[in-house]
């Protein structure tokens, strides 16, 4: 009797244990086991890509004008036109400056005459006129002398009178200047002109020369010519116009190729080379373009230093002052990069992400540094090999169970 009751109380305890049991799992529900993405950590080499706009504008651009004054009377080139460096876009009235080199002209041929005459001497027949004008007041003096001889031996015998006397002196004296005149005359034309009279007449010559080259230079200059190959960007002027000197006639440029000038910040301007290639995009059109320049300077006001690239525009269908978009890739130091929506932060100070640790979810601190491509670089707080939780991270909690996406136990 005493073995059955003990048999019967060790049935109620067992009873009451598992009652007990059953409602202590009933007051603890089982986690749930969540679905997440994972990837391994590992050092990685950053990839920034640099993003900047800048306006189309012709490779070469000028507007060009007259350099004399006048009046338009033929302006027929228009926009959009092909043109040929040299080729004539407009033209004066250039009678004034036709009638300048005329003039100039008759000064060089008359100039020229002169110095030949000087150059060139006397003719035989100016040597022999002179000659004889010599041998002629010669002659004349001789006889003038012999008169005076005669009449001084009357005048000092008293035989004629004083006033006589002077009248035969005084023809003697002229007769003696007559003489040297012509002798010096015949000088003159033995000998020819004087150095200084040929530098003089060479002078003048080469003034007229220069004045000649000048006006026809002055002529040329009531054509206005292409200064390069391009196309007519703008008319700016109309026929009948009367223009000064420098007014704005034509605006050509070449746009064949294009370039545009990127303002590139001044930490990143280490990574841009010239003769390297980068990506424009225009409302979704991409062509390659090459960086030709890279400014000296920085810009003060915005610190960027400006990179001039060129693109090819064969079919002129980019044009100038549109806006691109360039795009660079370019590489950065390596480190620990992880997808930006892997991390969970309310500040610089206050970031952490989730690990798998057994697989379960742990909160994991971590320092971040900068952002790469979507990718934010992590400092501290993981290590290479480390499983790191990357999708369905803002529905965890530490300590939660997880899966990998698809059902597969981590």
């Amino acid at each position: 009797m005493k073995k059955k009751w003990l048999v019967s109380a060790m049935m109620i305890v067992l009873l009451a244990t598992s009652a007990c049991s059953q409602e202590k799992q009933a007051a603890e529900p089982v986690k749930e086991v969540k679905q997440v993405g994972m990837e391994t950590v590992k050092q990685e080499q950053a990839v920034f890509v640099s993003e900047l706009s800048g306006t189309l504008q012709p490779l070469e651009e000028a507007v060009v004008s007259f350099e004399v004054g006048g009046r338009v009377v033929e302006l027929n080139r228009n926009e959009g036109d092909n043109v040929k460096a040299g080729d004539v876009l407009a033209r004066l009235n250039a009678q004034d400056y036709s009638l300048q080199v005329a003039s100039s002209n008759a000064v060089v041929q008359q100039t020229a005459a002169s110095l030949s005459k000087v150059n060139n001497g006397a003719r035989d027949e100016e040597v022999v006129q002179a000659r004889l004008l010599v041998e002629k007041a010669q002659t004349a003096y001789q006889k003038a002398l012999d008169d005076f001889k005669r009449i001084e031996q009357l005048y000092k015998e008293n035989a004629i009178s004083k006033s006589d006397f002077e009248n035969v002196q005084n023809g003697l004296t002229l007769a003696e200047k007559d003489l040297q005149n012509a002798k010096q005359a015949y000088s003159l034309v033995t000998e020819g002109a004087r150095a200084e009279d040929k530098e003089l007449s060479r002078a003048s010559y080469n003034q007229a020369v220069v004045a000649k080259e000048l006006a026809a230079t002055t002529l040329a200059k009531a054509q206005l010519r292409a200064p390069f190959t391009g196309t007519i960007l703008a008319k700016l002027s109309s026929t009948g116009t009367l223009v000064s000197p420098g007014a704005p006639v034509y605006q050509v440029g070449n746009i064949d190729t294009l370039k545009v000038v990127l303002p590139v910040p001044d930490r990143e301007i280490s990574s841009w080379k010239e003769g390297e290639t980068v990506s424009l995009d225009l409302y979704g059109q991409k062509r390659d373009a090459k960086v030709s320049k890279i400014f000296p300077a920085t810009n003060q006001s915005t610190g960027t230093i400006g990179v001039e690239v060129q693109v090819a525009n064969p079919r002129h269908d980019w044009f100038a002052g549109q806006v691109v978009k360039a795009t660079k890739t370019m590489k950065g130091q390596e480190g620990i990069y992880v997808p930006v929506e892997a991390v969970l932060s309310r500040g610089q100070s206050d970031a952490h992400v989730f690990l798998n640790v057994g697989g379960k979810a742990v909160k994991t601190a971590v320092t971040i540094g900068q952002l790469s491509n979507d990718r934010l670089e992590i400092r501290s707080g993981l290590k290479v090999g480390d499983q790191l939780i990357v999708k369905g991270v803002d529905r965890l909690f530490d300590g939660d169970p997880i899966e990998a996406a698809g059902g597969t136990q981590p």
